[in-house]
């Protein structure tokens, strides 16, 4: 454990992010939220006894890709952008996990969670209405409840 890597979330996703155009950045995130959810689902899958948890981690990224979806969905003309995007996204995240233990996949997880929180923190500061402002510091709540629970369930500290 003292030699796990937590990544730089922000810093690793930025390529794909980058390429995506701003109008689609938000639906974008939401997509990636889900991948979350999934693997959310597969861990509850492998160990019952932390499945019900688990499956509320998983809960609460649909509700975030739900709710960001809504709020700023894809464009159609960036779809195409946005898959390949997606993809590779997808890829890099999927290196954060190599090579490390379920326990520890889970507890970078949670890390991840406390780090996308502040991106939908940074897209309410760009925001005047106050609405969604509310709406997206409330993502950012949803994120930090599923490291929280993380943490609380693995007993150890991602906030660090």
């Amino acid at each position: 454990m003292a030699d796990l890597e937590i990544p730089n979330f922000p810093m690793l996703l930025m390529e794909p992010l980058m390429a995506v155009p701003e109008a689609s950045r938000v639906g974008f995130l939401a997509r990636l939220e889900r991948s979350a959810a999934d693997r959310y689902r597969e861990w509850a899958a492998e160990l019952d006894e932390h499945a019900d948890w688990l499956t509320q981690c998983a809960d609460r990224e649909d509700e975030i890709a739900t709710r960001a979806e809504k709020m700023f969905p894809v464009l159609p003309e960036h779809e195409d952008i946005v898959k390949a995007s997606l993809g590779a996204a997808r890829k890099l995240y999927a290196s954060a996990f190599e090579g490390v233990n379920l326990e520890d996949r889970i507890f970078i997880q949670a890390h991840a969670e406390r780090q996308g929180s502040l991106a939908w923190v940074g897209f309410a500061s760009q925001h005047e209405d106050e609405t969604i402002k509310q709406q997206f510091m409330q993502l950012a709540a949803l994120e930090v409840a599923s490291a929280d629970q993380v943490d609380g369930a693995l007993g150890r500290d991602s906030s660090q």
